[in-house]
């Protein structure tokens, strides 16, 4: 009984001392951070996209390219670690929001790489 406690209380210490690390780092974005209009360029060569997000994550897109518009949408949803996911008509994959000289940056980051897009709020 005593070897047992001896390795539950320095594994308690450092999962303990593991979630004060987490719970200290900077607020992670939620969904009401991201509802509205965003603008900038997304998909296959980066085509002039307009990006609405609700307030309950859903969303919509539209391409604007030379032989027609182009609709899609899908839901971004939190998952219980904080981080923020897409699904949609165009894929999968992980939502970030990043902030450089006073400019935030929404940008939707496919699984496996390529496409995606990168927003900043509609004026």
């Amino acid at each position: 009984m005593a070897a047992l406690a001896g390795t539950l209380v320095p594994a308690l210490i450092v999962l303990l001392l593991a979630g004060c690390v987490t719970a200290s780092g900077a607020p992670r974005p939620g969904l009401s951070d991201l509802a509205g209009e965003w603008r900038g360029g997304g998909g296959a060569g980066h085509a002039l996209t307009a990006l609405s997000i609700e307030a309950n994550g859903v969303y919509r897109t539209r391409m604007f390219l030379d032989g027609g518009d182009r609709d899609s949408g899908g839901v971004i949803t939190a998952l219980p670690s904080g981080r923020l996911r897409y699904q949609g008509g165009d894929g999968n994959g992980e939502v970030r929001l990043e902030s450089a000289d006073g400019v935030t940056t929404l940008r939707l980051v496919p699984d496996g790489g390529g496409g995606g897009g990168a927003f900043r709020r509609a004026p």
